[in-house]
């Protein structure tokens, strides 16, 4: 069958989270199956825009069918998504439908669906009138296109379009898939535990999403599954979530995969993990030198990413666990936590920066140093020994000086963030865990810290790493989230050769206990379900015992292992699960 696919998703061209990655990652194969029979369809972000999409002419069926929308105050920008493999792209600003008629369109769902919108928070009218505006965009263009029509819709933010076609009677089959619900998410942001509504079966209750404030995404996201042609969910974990909350079996689980074609090789992976580790040694020095000595040479590099959702991503469970392991260890055995979360800044600590160009000044005059003394000791044969030796007190003498220019009395030890953040540090989730273990990276830590809350980025203030970066310098990642539909980001740690630990609550890590029968090292699952608290964070310092005084030989071993296990978790292998979900969709109309 000739079909067109329509991929609609808030995050298409508008880099937001998780579903950005999706998309972008599957895009090289998309365009394999479908060629330009394949449209994403986003939300107009000028910012984002300006970054990842370059304008073009449309084909002329996508000028027919703009010429043909019947609502007003929307825009339309046809273009390649650069992100994505070039993939064509409709990006849609609707905005100023939005501020005419979004009360009309909350009347239509409330009228069709009994989707309770009235009090609904700001958050909520952006992506509704956009979404509402997609599924107009969608009708013009099944008038113009002669394929047939297959339409998938992620998550709540893109349900108005499923809505929209819905209650229009036009004939386009749709596929409505969440990656999470509303709900699920707001429980367990909240410090509740969703997993124990989902696994019981019991307690979810009609006024929970009043409770929680989310009631029209709820019901928004709950007409999408219902009205769709096919709904679908991204793992067995989510696909239960939705059969308690929503009351809806979802008809196809669509797991997510990663670009295992545009991984870097190994060879690449071991010189991006060099030159990061050059960048990292020299933060560390600027940040640590000034109070005490450290070797990052001998350091282990434990990691934790991910949205600031403090219960939901474990890092409470991780900082737990690293002050369990800062007892543990002795001698000359250190870890560096890099907690990467991003928050609100506004600009690097003074002391910090002082510090870092106290240093690099320092590192400048001893390379010079260095190069000078190496001409002078390449040359010593034609001269004298005594010239060779001033050149070598010479570099001594300096080292002292600057090194003790650069240790002046400290009063404190070093901060736990190089950044000033933009509210009082005494409101901070993570700053207060770390302190209430003790890590406070004293001398006497052998757990050093450093909460960067600032988007990964070449060029940055400090690390002037990317994620990718980060991941392959790093000994160890660690995602022990209580909350996780999937669970990408320890499958992209593996993939850049770090050994990964995810927890039995994560999609990803049910997918390796109870599906992926091939047996797996490398990666390891946190078993926490049904645990108590303390049995888990004591049985993660323990793995991560391990891991920090395991020699490099093995640890490499748990490297390669680790990397070999996502590359079997490409799109290759999941995509046929979506093409059936399609074509499910077609025969039902």
């Amino acid at each position: 069958m000739d079909r067109f696919l329509i991929e609609v998703s808030f995050e298409a061209g508008n880099k937001v989270g998780g579903i950005w990655t999706v998309l972008t990652s599957k895009s090289s194969y998309m365009k394999k199956q479908f060629g330009d029979n394949y449209l994403a369809v986003g939300f107009y972000n000028p910012n984002q825009a300006a970054v990842e999409f370059l304008e073009s002419p449309p084909p002329q069926f996508i000028k027919d069918a703009m010429s043909d929308i019947k609502l007003d105050g929307i825009k339309v920008y046809f273009g390649k998504w650069s992100s994505a493999n070039d993939v064509n792209i409709l990006l849609i600003d609707a905005k100023e439908f939005e501020n005419k008629h979004v009360n009309e369109v909350k009347k239509d769902f409330w009228d069709n669906f009994k989707i309770d919108s009235l009090n609904s928070p700001d958050d909520y009218n952006e992506p509704l009138a956009w979404s509402y505006a997609a599924g107009a965009v969608i009708e013009a263009l099944s008038k113009t296109i002669k394929s047939s029509i297959v339409v998938q819709a992620h998550e709540w933010l893109s349900a108005g379009a499923v809505l929209y076609l819905k209650y229009k009677k036009v004939k386009i089959p749709t596929v409505f898939t969440i990656h999470a619900t509303v709900l699920g998410r707001a429980i367990s942001y909240s410090g509740g535990n969703t997993n124990t509504y989902v696994i019981s079966n019991t307690g979810i209750t009609t006024d929970m999403p009043y409770k929680y404030g989310i009631a029209a995404k709820h019901f928004t996201e709950k007409a999408g599954a219902f009205n769709a042609t096919i709904f679908t969910a991204v793992s067995r974990v989510v696909a239960k979530e939705a059969e308690v909350i929503l009351g809806k079996k979802v008809d196809f689980v669509t797991i997510n995969g990663i670009d295992t074609d545009n991984l870097p090789a190994t060879d690449e992976l071991s010189a991006m993990r060099v030159n990061a580790k050059k960048k990292l040694n020299n933060f560390l020095n600027a940040y640590f030198l000034p109070y005490y000595d450290l070797n990052p040479n001998n350091l282990r590099v434990f990691v934790t990413s991910g949205r600031y959702e403090f219960y939901d991503k474990g890092y409470d469970v991780f900082i737990d666990a690293l002050g369990k392991l800062d007892k543990m260890l002795a001698d000359d055995n250190y870890v560096i936590a890099l907690i990467a979360v991003p928050s609100g800044t506004v600009g690097v600590r003074n002391d910090v920066v002082a510090n870092y160009l106290t240093y690099m000044s320092i590192k400048s005059a001893l390379d010079e140093d260095l190069k000078n003394f190496d001409s002078v000791v390449s040359s010593s044969v034609e001269m004298e020994e005594q010239n060779t030796d001033r050149a070598y007190s010479k570099m001594i003498n300096d080292s002292k000086r600057l090194l003790k220019q650069l240790r002046r009395p400290k009063p404190t030890n070093p901060p736990l963030t190089p950044f000033m953040l933009s509210y009082p540090e005494y409101n901070d989730a993570i700053l207060n865990k770390l302190h209430e273990n003790g890590l406070e990276n004293s001398a006497q830590n052998h757990v050093k810290v450093v909460f960067y809350p600032k988007y990964l980025a070449v060029g940055d203030e400090l690390l002037n790493l990317t994620y990718y970066e980060m991941l392959a310098l790093s000994t160890a990642g660690f995602f022990l989230s209580k909350y996780e539909p999937f669970g990408y980001t320890p499958l992209e740690a593996a993939a850049y050769m770090s050994i990964s630990f995810t927890s039995d609550y994560s999609g990803f890590g049910q997918y390796l206990l109870n599906d992926y029968k091939d047996g797996y090292k490398g990666v390891f699952v946190e078993r926490m379900l049904g645990k108590k608290r303390d049995d888990c964070t004591v049985q993660i310092a323990k793995d991560m015992m391990k891991i920090a005084l395991m020699n490099e030989d093995d640890l490499l071993k748990l490297k390669i292992s680790a990397n070999e296990l996502a590359s079997q978790f490409g799109w290759e292998k999941f995509l046929p699960v979506y093409l059936q979900a399609y074509d499910a969709a077609l025969r039902k109309i």
